[in-house]
Formats: structure tokens, sequence, C-alpha cells
């Protein structure tokens, strides 16, 4: 099975799409061996305890989240990864997953949830606050293609996956650049190695904001403008 045509490698350039994601994976180990400083959390808002989940990008897990999680349990939430290794797609275990996490979350707190993704764990944030709006406050994401088709260097490991991929998520497809009906920010990087910027474009309007980095796509989660301003958001009123 392939993956539908919604995504392609970029044949157009495959030398500079090469070098690009080249780039931005040596982005992350730097990032891992001399991170950026973090904003001090004096400089932010206090958190006000609400769970913040952070899902994952394709092909990653919990370890490439992990600072940003840790600082926004610093700097006062319950944050918290997907806790299920490798995210390797659409698959029925990762969606079912996610849903279960935001009703475990909803349910031992009574409060709303924050959903924060990172490429297409924000895929998956945006439609879980599709379908249970209630339980959501508000979706952060961080450099998440929503104009498909995509041309991007991973398109043939998801090729290769995509059996196993969920038909329902496939059938959402159209539907991807429709916006929740909760507050979303958007993240996007002129410089994103990985994802093409313009893809990651929302439609704006009253609660829906795309805001522009300057960072490799791995490492967005981790750029002081980026935490300073999803610490902002997260410290306005619930949905």
């Amino acid at each position: 099975m392939t993956t539908p045509s919604f995504t392609s490698f970029p044949g157009d350039r495959p030398l500079g799409a090469a070098m690009g994601a080249a780039g931005d994976i040596a982005s992350f180990v730097a990032e891992l061996l001399r991170p950026q400083p973090a904003p001090p959390h004096a400089n932010v808002p206090r958190g006000d305890g609400h769970t913040v989940l952070v899902l994952p990008g394709f092909m990653t897990g919990d370890w490439a989240t992990r600072r940003l999680i840790e600082w926004l349990r610093d700097a006062g939430y319950d944050a918290r990864g997907w806790g299920r290794g490798t995210n390797w797609g659409p698959t029925p275990a990762a969606l079912t997953r996610c849903a279960a996490l935001v009703d475990e979350a909803n349910r031992r707190t009574g409060r709303k949830v924050s959903l924060i993704g990172r490429s297409l764990g924000g895929l998956f944030a945006r439609e879980l606050a599709k379908d249970a709006p209630a339980k959501i406050s508000r979706v952060i994401t961080l450099g998440t293609p929503v104009r498909f088709p995509i041309k991007t260097p991973l398109s043939p490991f998801a090729e290769t996956m995509s059996g196993a991929f969920d038909p329902g998520f496939t059938r959402r497809m159209p539907d991807l650049l429709r916006n929740p009906p909760v507050p979303v920010t958007a993240f996007y990087s002129r410089s994103d190695g990985i994802v093409p910027w313009q893809s990651c474009l929302l439609d704006e309007a009253p609660g829906v904001e795309n805001i522009e980095v300057d960072s490799p796509h791995t490492i967005m989660g981790s750029h002081p403008v980026a935490m300073r301003v999803i610490a902002e958001r997260l410290a306005l009123p619930a949905a």
C-alpha cells in the first residue's frame, strides 16, 4: 500500500531537500549538546497547574520534546508526553492513545486540557480538538502541515509505514485545513528543513493565529521565542 497523493518526495529538488533535512537533524544534535537558553520562568506567566499534553512528531517520541515538557512543568503546568514510544504515524493505536490521554486528564482534573503538537503531533492535536472541543482549552502546533499536498523528505518513510495508518484518519485529509473550534496557535519557520513553511499556515480568524520563528523543524519547541509565546498562550483563560 502506498501513501495517498497528499504527500510526496520533493523530486524537483532532491539534493536541496536532502541537505535541508540533514541540516535540520544536525541542528537537533547541536541542541542536545548545547541547548539554547530557555526563557527564565520569572519572565513568563506562572502556570495554573492544568494538564498540557505534548504530542511528538513523526518518527520521534517524548525524547524529542523532553526539554519543552520539563520547562513547562517548572513553569507550573502538569505537562506530560504521550508515553508510548515512537510516533510511527496515524495508526489506530496512536490515535486511540491520544484520545485516551485527553479523556484521562479531563476525568482526573475536571479541567480542560491544552494540547501541543510537534509536526504530525500537531495534526493529532487539531483533530482531537475537533472531536472533543469541550475537553480541550487550546491547541498549539509546531511546524505542523495543514495544507496538502506537501513534499517532504520523510515521505518515503511514511509510504513504507502507510499500510498501518488508520483509514479514517486518511479520509480526513480534505478537512485538515479547517480549524478546530478552540483557540489555535501555529508556529512556522522559513528555516524549516523538513516541512515547507507555507503548508503550516492557517486561515487566520478570531482565536486563530500564525507565528513565525527562525528555527529548524526539529527544535522548534526549544526555540526561546516559541517557548515564551507558548507560556503566554497557555496562561490565557480556557476557551
